[in-house]
């Protein structure tokens, strides 16, 4: 069976298995509404940033963790793509989880408007403390 990839509706895939997907790669999930600033994420989003997955996340939370030498470009980052001035957002960054541990993190999106919905930041957060070391 071969599939046409212009007419496979993602969206017909419910959240849970999309979690089940993250959760294997290890890879965080998000997207932020821009005019709210409402946050969305996967659980392995939330185990990333050192979180309980039944702990709803806000944006100023996630801001409050990153490490202050570190915050400052990642909002520039966040600022030049909303302004289209970067096609996509690129930041790697420092953070510091609730239980004190500091990690490195990357985080990849891109700007998206569907019909009828708002503009929205949709990206994923990959932890490379590993890698870094």
């Amino acid at each position: 069976m071969r599939l046409n990839h212009r007419t496979l509706d993602l969206s017909l895939i419910c959240d849970g298995h999309w979690d089940v997907v993250f959760n294997q790669l290890e890879l965080g999930f998000w997207e932020l509404s821009l005019p709210t600033c409402t946050l969305r994420s996967s659980t392995s989003f939330k185990k990333i940033f050192g979180y309980p997955v039944d702990r709803v996340l806000t944006y100023e939370t996630i801001l409050g963790l990153i490490l202050p030498e570190d915050l400052d470009r990642v909002q520039d980052d966040i600022e030049l793509t909303v302004s289209n001035e970067q096609g996509i957002f690129h930041s790697i960054y420092r953070i510091r989880r609730p239980d004190g541990e500091i990690r490195w993190l990357r985080a990849d999106a891109i700007m998206s408007q569907p019909d009828g919905e708002s503009l929205k930041l949709v990206g994923t957060t990959l932890d490379i403390t590993d890698l870094k070391k």
